[in-house]
């Protein structure tokens, strides 16, 4: 298995190899609509991701954010279908807590699917109860116009904040 950091100035096969990791455990896996998945990359903003690869095939893959001076986000954590549950997501937080805990950063938050909080709980990190992952990050809630909640799809999920603090 190969390791790589990926920023925007990486090579674009490995930014397309992210995308790919993502369309295969999101769209594919989840049915979450392609629409919603991508609709919140900003082509500006400073991308740091992780991204895993063997045989030359994209497994997995997370991406890195700075929210605050002295945390790290970690989100999109995403591992292909058929390389779930195989200790390959284990392998993606490490690489990424590592690469945090080398900048200096010691605090973590993942804003998680409810249904993963057990996968994070058993890689060291803990529910911040209470907390709207969303209004955590600075997006305001927005009053949704009738039309729009009809079309927008209903995702089967709910969203919690785990945190750890890094060794």
């Amino acid at each position: 298995m190969e390791i790589y950091r990926v920023t925007r100035q990486s090579k674009d096969w490995l930014l397309k190899a992210y995308d790919y990791a993502r369309m295969d455990a999101f769209v594919f896996g989840q049915n979450i609509p392609l629409e919603c998945e991508f609709d919140h990359d900003d082509p500006d903003e400073d991308l740091e991701a992780v991204v895993l690869i063997e045989d030359h095939k994209p497994l997995a893959g997370c991406r890195i954010t700075y929210p605050k001076e002295n945390a790290a986000r970690i989100g999109r954590v995403c591992v292909i279908r058929e390389k779930q549950r195989s200790g390959v997501g284990h392998v993606l937080l490490a690489e990424a807590e590592k690469w945090i805990r080398e900048k200096g950063i010691h605090h973590v938050l993942i804003s998680s699917q409810d249904r993963a909080q057990g996968f994070y709980e058993r890689c060291g990190y803990h529910l911040v109860p209470g907390v709207d992952p969303d209004i955590l990050e600075g997006n305001r809630p927005r009053e949704q116009k009738e039309e729009e909640k009809k079309d927008r799809p209903s995702l089967g999920f709910s969203c919690v904040l785990v945190e750890k603090y890094l060794d």
